[in-house]
């Protein structure tokens, strides 16, 4: 008697195919979930080092991808402003290594952020210290850390919950820093949020205002110094 086989050769070779389409579904979801997977815990960083020549005005500026913070503005040609940060010390942008500094949710000790556009102003932060801030202070100057007086500016004049930091060492121009004050309720004892603000400017024509962390204020003047050269150098590329 003849037999038929249990498996047919269509058979088999539908099953066949089946399970080698499943197999590449599998995959391809696998790695669709691990570039998803890196994509989020980049939480849109990158640590791309491309340079970008950025046109802001009258300057050109070179960045790496890494130290831009938007992806938006990670390329090169014409824009109206540009935002960046760097690890501090070291003026770094993302990397792996740095990962965990970029990504900080509750404090920026490590951070410094600038945004450098074309100059609006004819004077920065310093040069408007004497003429317009130093007229707006409210009562005698407090001891600041390294060299620094700090100042209340008046509610009313549009600075409200702030505190003014100024270098001592009499000058038109001394070091000025703006930073949040988190508590008006006491006249003495008041602290500062995280975060405080000075620009400056840069090249021929742009502005450069960056922040950090009321905690990093002891090391105002490297971190000034380490601002300054980190730009004047993308510039000079």
């Amino acid at each position: 008697m003849d037999h038929a086989p249990l498996l047919s050769p269509r058979f088999v070779w539908k099953l066949t195919a089946v399970v080698t389409i499943m197999c590449l579904i599998t995959l391809a979801i696998a790695i669709a979930g691990r570039m998803v997977g890196k994509s989020i815990s980049y939480a849109g960083n990158t640590a791309d080092r491309t340079l970008h020549e950025i046109i802001i005005g009258n300057d050109v500026i070179s960045l790496p991808a890494n130290v831009i913070r938007f992806e938006s503005q990670r390329v090169s040609g014409v824009q109206n402003a540009v935002d960046t940060y760097f690890s501090w010390p070291g003026m770094e942008g993302y990397s792996e290594a740095r990962r965990d500094i970029f990504n900080q949710t509750r404090s920026a000790d490590a951070l410094i952020f600038a945004r450098i556009a074309q100059a609006t102003m004819s004077r920065d932060m310093s040069g408007r210290y004497t003429p317009i801030y130093k007229r707006l202070t409210d009562g005698p100057p407090v001891a600041g850390p390294n060299g620094l007086n700090s100042f209340r500016l008046r509610p009313g004049a549009g600075y409200a919950n702030e505190l003014m930091y100024v270098e001592k060492a009499a000058s038109e121009r001394p070091y000025a820093v703006r930073c949040l004050i988190e508590d008006l309720g006491s006249e003495v004892n008041f602290s500062t949020q995280t975060g405080c603000q000075r620009d400056i400017f840069v090249g021929k024509d742009l502005s450069v205002t960056y922040r950090f962390s009321i905690n990093l204020l002891p090391h105002w003047r490297q971190i000034e110094d380490d601002v300054r050269k980190r730009l004047e150098l993308a510039l000079e590329n």
